[in-house]
C-alpha cells in the first residue's frame, strides 16, 4: 500500500508544482487530458492549451487532414461563448499503408502534442471559466477502423487582470508544439462527418487532375518520374513540337564547331533552356498552393480551358495556324555561337511547344498545387522537360544523320487532324463535372466512334504515306471499338436486398418476425471496406441469389450507437453476422472485414447446410 501512496501523493504534487494533469480522459484507443500555458491571463491574453495525447498501441487515429473521404479526420473544438477558438496546430503526421486502404494514408501514433489558441471575448468578466475541449478522432487498427469517437476534458481558466502570470508553465509541454503552422481553418470549423457529407455532396470540378494525383500517389514516386520523363519524350511528336526540329538542328549546324563532345554539351544547354519554362510553372504552382485547384473549381475556369482545347482544336483542321515566329525560325541562321545561346534558343522553344502540352502540363501543375511543395514541383517538370529535350542532344550529336528524320509533308498534315479529335474530346471531357453523368455517359463515346469513322471514311490526308495511313486506320479502329464498348447498356445489376434498420428494436423485431436464418451488415459511411462488400461481394450474381433465401438486414452506424455495438459486440466495421431461423448467431461465420465473393458463399452455404440438419 506503501508505493500506492506514494504514487498518489507524486501525482497531487505534479500537478499542483507544475500544473499539468496526467492523461484525465480515456477511452479504448487513446487518452488525453488539457493543460494550459499559465495559472492566470488578463481578459487581453492570446490563452494557448496543449493537449496531451497518447494514443494506445496497436491503436493510431487519423490525422487532422485526410484524403480519403471514406475516412474521417482528427479535430479539436472548444464550445463556450465567453472565448473565441482562433485555431488548432497538430504536429506532423505519419504516412503508412493498411490493409483496409489501397493507399497510403496520414495518421497519429504514440504520443502527440496539439496545440490550442484562445482569445477572451469583449466585456468579459474577471473570474474562474471551465472550459470543455472536445478531441473528436476516429482509431484504427492494421485491418479495420472503428466508430468515430469524440471525448471532452476541462479546464480552468482564470482570468485576472491584477495577478496576470508572467512566467509560462508547463514549457516541456508547449515546446512540442509549432504555433507558426497553424491548421486549415476549414478543417477546424468542420467535423469529419460534416466535411463527410459536403464530399459526398460535392463533384469537384477538377477529379480529372485529382486521377493525375491518385496515380502519382498509387505508382510511387520513382516509378512516376520514369513515366513522366516517357510523357514528355513521347510529347515531341506533336504537331507543335516536330516542325520545330529542323529548325533546331539548323541552330547546332551553325554553331558545330567539329567537336562531338561539344555539340553534345551544346545540346544539354538547349534542354536546360527548356526545363527553365516548365520547371519555372513547377515552382509557381507549389509556392501559389491550393490557389491554382482553387481557380480550377470555378466552372467558368473549367469553360475557358475547354475552349482553349476546342480553339487549338480548330487549328489542327487549318481554320488558323499556329506559326512558329519568324525571329525563332531565324535563329538557327545567325551566327549565336556559344552556351548562352543554345540555353535561350531552348527557352524560346519550350515557350513554343507549349500550346500542344498544356492539358498534360495542366494536370501536373494541379497536383503540385496541392502538394505545395516547391521541390516536388521543380522535380516533375525538370523530368518532365528533360524528357522533352533529350531528343536535342542526339540531334546535336548526330549532325550528320540529320537528314535522314522524316520531312514534314504531308502526313504532318494527316497527324494534326487526328491531334485535332484528341483536342476536341479533351475539350469534351474537360467539361465533364458540368454535364450531367447519363448524357455524358452517350455522347463522349458516341464522340469517340464518329471520330474513328471520320478518320476511316473521310479524311484522305496523308494518303502518300503508307506508314501513316496503316497506323491512322489502326487507331481510328481502335476508337470505333472503344466508344462502342462504353456505349454498351449495362445489364441490371443482381444485387443482395436489404432491410434498412437504425434501432436495436426494429433490429430485433426484423430478427422475429420470419422463419428464415438472417444475416445482418453493419455499416457506416465511413468504413471503406463496408463499400467494398457492398461493391464486389453483394453484387456477385451468386451471393445475391443465395441471399434470398435469408432475410436480409443492414443496420447503419455512421453515427455511435453504443446500444447496438454493445448488444451485438461490434467493436470495428465491416461486421456481418450470421443467424439461424431461432435467431441464434453462429459466431465461428462473423466476418470482421472484407470477404471476396468465393468465401462469402461458403459462409452462407454452411449456414444453410446446419439449418437444412436441424
Amino acid at each position: 500500500m506503501l508505493y500506492k501512496k506514494a504514487f498518489f501523493f507524486i501525482y497531487i504534487l505534479s500537478v499542483l508544482t507544475f500544473g499539468q494533469k496526467l492523461y484525465s480522459q480515456k477511452s479504448d484507443y487513446l487518452e488525453f487530458s488539457v493543460s494550459a500555458d499559465r495559472e492566470f491571463f488578463s481578459d487581453k491574453d492570446t490563452i494557448r492549451l496543449a493537449l496531451n495525447i497518447k494514443i494506445i498501441n496497436p491503436y493510431h487515429i487519423n490525422s487532422y487532414k485526410v484524403e480519403d473521404p471514406s475516412l474521417i479526420n482528427t479535430t479539436v473544438s472548444v464550445n463556450d461563448d465567453n472565448f473565441n477558438f482562433i485555431n488548432s496546430f497538430f504536429p506532423e503526421s505519419k504516412r503508412l499503408k493498411f490493409e483496409f486502404s489501397e493507399n497510403e494514408i496520414d495518421v497519429y501514433e504514440g504520443i502527440i502534442t496539439v496545440g490550442v489558441v484562445l482569445t477572451a471575448k469583449e466585456n468579459i468578466a474577471e473570474g474562474s471559466y471551465k472550459l470543455p475541449v472536445e478531441l473528436s478522432f476516429q482509431a484504427c487498427d492494421d485491418r479495420v477502423c472503428y466508430s468515430p469517437k469524440t471525448l471532452t476534458d476541462t479546464i480552468i481558466i482564470n482570468l485576472n487582470n491584477n495577478k496576470r502570470s508572467e512566467s509560462v508553465q508547463n514549457t516541456e509541454l508547449f515546446s512540442k508544439i509549432d504555433f507558426n503552422k497553424p491548421t486549415d481553418e476549414n478543417s477546424n470549423n468542420q467535423s469529419g462527418s460534416e466535411k463527410l457529407k459536403e464530399n459526398e455532396r460535392t463533384d469537384s470540378p477538377v477529379s480529372q487532375e485529382d486521377e493525375v494525383s491518385n496515380w502519382i500517389e498509387e505508382k510511387g514516386l520513382f516509378v512516376s518520374l520514369i513515366l513522366i520523363f516517357l510523357g514528355g519524350l513521347a510529347l515531341n511528336l506533336t504537331p507543335c513540337v516536330y516542325p520545330l526540329i529542323p529548325i533546331t538542328v539548323s541552330f547546332f549546324g551553325a554553331q558545330s564547331s567539329g567537336s562531338k563532345s561539344q555539340s553534345i554539351l551544346m545540346g544539354v544547354f538547349y534542354a536546360l533552356g527548356m526545363s527553365i519554362t516548365y520547371s519555372a510553372l513547377g515552382v509557381f504552382a507549389a509556392l501559389t498552393g491550393s490557389l491554382l485547384g482553387t481557380a480550377l473549381q470555378n466552372p467558368i475556369v473549367i469553360i475557358f480551358i475547354a475552349l482553349i482545347m476546342l480553339a487549338l482544336g480548330l487549328s489542327m483542321f487549318g481554320l488558323f495556324e499556329i506559326k512558329v515566329p519568324q525571329g525563332l525560325a531565324q535563329m538557327g541562321n545567325k551566327n549565336r555561337s556559344g552556351y548562352l545561346g543554345s540555353v535561350l534558343m531552348g527557352l524560346t522553344v519550350g515557350f513554343i511547344a507549349a500550346p500542344c502540352i498544356g492539358p498534360f502540363v495542366l494536370s501536373l501543375l494541379v497536383f503540385v498545387g496541392k502538394t505545395g511543395n516547391p521541390f516536388t514541383g521543380f522535380l516533375l517538370f525538370f523530368i518532365l522537360s528533360m524528357g522533352l529535350g533529350l531528343p536535342y542532344i542526339f540531334l546535336a550529336a548526330s549532325s550528320s544523320s540529320i537528314s535522314k528524320l522524316p520531312r514534314s509533308g504531308e502526313w504532318m498534315e494527316g497527324i494534326k487532324v487526328i491531334f485535332g479529335f484528341i483536342l476536341f474530346g479533351m475539350a469534351f471531357n474537360t467539361l465533364e463535372p458540368l454535364i450531367p453523368k447519363e448524357i455524358f455517359k452517350v455522347t463522349f463515346p458516341l464522340y469517340i466512334i464518329l471520330s474513328g469513322v471520320y478518320l476511316i471514311l473521310f479524311d484522305n490526308k496523308g494518303k502518300t504515306s503508307k506508314v501513316y495511313t496503316n497506323i491512322k486506320y489502326f487507331i481510328a479502329i481502335l476508337a470505333v471499338i472503344y466508344g462502342t464498348w462504353n456505349l454498351k447498356p449495362e445489364g441490371a445489376v443482381e444485387e443482395v436486398k436489404w432491410q434498412m434498420h437504425t434501432s436495436l428494436q426494429s433490429i430485433e423485431s426484423s430478427i422475429n418476425s420470419g422463419n428464415k436464418p438472417v444475416m445482418i451488415d453493419f455499416y457506416a459511411d465511413w468504413c471503406a471496406q463496408c463499400k467494398e462488400l457492398d461493391e464486389y461481394t453483394y453484387t456477385d450474381p451468386e451471393v445475391a441469389e443465395l441471399s434470398k433465401n435469408f432475410n436480409n438486414i443492414k443496420v447503419d452506424l455512421t453515427k455511435e450507437n453504443t446500444e447496438i455495438s454493445d448488444k451485438f459486440d461490434i467493436k470495428g466495421l465491416p461486421v456481418v453476422i450470421f443467424m439461424n431461423a431461432d435467431g441464434e448467431e453462429i459466431k465461428e461465420l462473423r466476418v470482421t472485414g472484407f470477404e471476396n465473393p468465393e468465401e462469402f458463399k461458403k459462409k452462407i452455404n454452411t449456414l444453410q447446410n446446419k439449418d437444412n440438419k436441424q
